[in-house]
């Protein structure tokens, strides 16, 4: 509203510019379409994170996200039964379910367990299924 020319791409920020591409493959991806976001918190601000997590989480279509990321608001809006421990080791990865580690109840707890395990140093990352 109220904008009289087109705003083109390099005159947006990247947080705006990383939004929208998310708010697209949201609504435009073919069904069954498995999208993958390495730190999907990346460029995005705080007036931003929280809704467009919550938009991929109820969007009801089905898609397929695998996303990794270190933010709070992130992890603690994403259920256990969701979680995959990544683990790496030279050439060979392997998934774990989150219950085999024994982790805290609460997703604060279990991810300050996460990143105090000996793996995490090793090549660990937080898969999201």
């Amino acid at each position: 509203m109220g904008v009289k020319e087109w705003i083109y791409q390099f005159r947006v920020s990247s947080g705006m510019f990383r939004t929208l591409i998310h708010i697209s493959e949201l609504y435009l991806a073919s069904e069954g379409t498995v999208v993958l976001i390495d730190e999907f918190e990346n460029s995005l601000g705080i007036n931003c994170i929280d809704q467009l997590t919550d938009e991929l989480l109820s969007a009801g279509r089905k898609l397929q996200f695998i996303i990794t990321s270190h933010h709070p608001y992130i992890i603690n809006s994403i259920g256990f039964k969701h979680w995959k421990l990544v683990t790496r080791k030279a050439g060979v990865v392997k998934t774990l379910e989150p219950e085999s580690l024994n982790l805290g109840k609460s997703k604060h707890d279990a991810f300050i367990q996460l990143i105090n395990l000996e793996q995490y140093k090793n090549g660990i990352g937080l898969e999201v299924a």
